[in-house]
């Protein structure tokens, strides 16, 4: 194990910053407890020793790195612009940034030899969870998909009343004699050759895509629930305190800490499905076996 004083000594000596070391070692504290409670979800208590905070050897050097980044000013840094809570990882685009930038400073150590490859990976992996990586690109790609097809569809998008009866009254005034009716798309029970055929404008399209994410939308919540309804049989016959009770924690970082923090506040934002899994398994206070963050 390695003191996270010996860490903040080295940052402090590469920075030139032995003058002000006492200011400069409460600013690296703070920027490692926002890595802790932030970044990687650790259980703060694990990683100590007689109430010192320590961390595997073969964390230290991805650690230096990251938080030698979290306190350099310079202008346009995100990693430290993420530190001061600056960086909404929600949108897209700063989320893949984040996640680069981040990338080649846990990659370095392993590249140079100060750390293994396991360890770079389960850096990326938690890191990459932790900001929200996977999805940011994945709606990136939809969004540029979504770009694409509404460029493609224009020419399908009219509002041009097909099948209106009109009459004109001898004063030249108009009015409807019979309007047509604008079809209501289903896509229940029909593959998608046979949805496209009922597809004549680009406002057809998009309600066949509304469809879609409602389905998809659905389809999630039941396989979370699924999954999660067979964490909290488990939690009964292992009776235990925590989701990542079982996990043996080699490094701070943890792609699954991440995950149970997810589980947590999808719970938080379905409380009827927390109920309705509390009661099949007769487990209590499930949303909290999955919060991971401020421990």
């Amino acid at each position: 194990m390695v003191k996270m004083t010996d860490i903040y000594a080295d940052i402090i000596n590469r920075y030139g910053w032995e003058n002000y070391k006492d200011a400069k070692e409460r600013l690296l504290r703070m920027k490692y407890a926002t890595l802790q409670q932030k970044l990687v979800l650790c259980d703060r208590q694990e990683f100590k020793i007689k109430g010192k905070n320590v961390v595997p050897w073969t964390d230290a050097p991805v650690i230096r790195n990251i938080l030698m980044e979290a306190v350099n000013d310079e202008e346009n840094n995100i990693i430290a612009d993420w530190f001061n809570g600056k960086v909404n990882t929600d949108n897209s685009y700063k989320a893949i940034l984040l996640y680069n930038c981040m990338k080649l400073l846990i990659m370095q150590p392993c590249i140079c030899g100060e750390t293994d490859e396991v360890t770079m990976n389960e850096w990326l992996a938690t890191v990459a969870a932790a900001i929200k990586y996977p999805t940011a690109v994945h709606v990136s790609e939809i969004t540029r998909a979504l770009e694409d097809f509404r460029n493609n569809s224009l020419a399908l998008a009219h509002t041009i009343g097909i099948a209106d009866m009109v009459v004109r009254a001898e004063d030249g005034s108009r009015s409807y004699a019979l309007r047509g009716k604008e079809r209501d798309i289903s896509i229940e029970g029909k593959t998608i050759d046979e949805v496209l055929e009922d597809i004549s404008s680009q406002d057809d399209y998009f309600a066949v895509l509304g469809q879609i994410l409602q389905k998809f939308n659905a389809h999630a919540k039941e396989r979370a629930y699924n999954a999660i309804l067979w964490y909290a049989e488990a939690k009964n016959l292992y009776e235990a305190k925590s989701a990542d009770d079982a996990i043996e924690h080699e490094s701070i970082a943890s792609e699954y800490t991440v995950w149970y923090q997810r589980i947590h506040e999808f719970l938080e934002s379905n409380p009827e499905i927390c109920r309705k899994i509390e009661e099949e398994t007769k487990v209590s206070d499930l949303s909290n076996f999955f919060r991971m963050a401020g421990r």
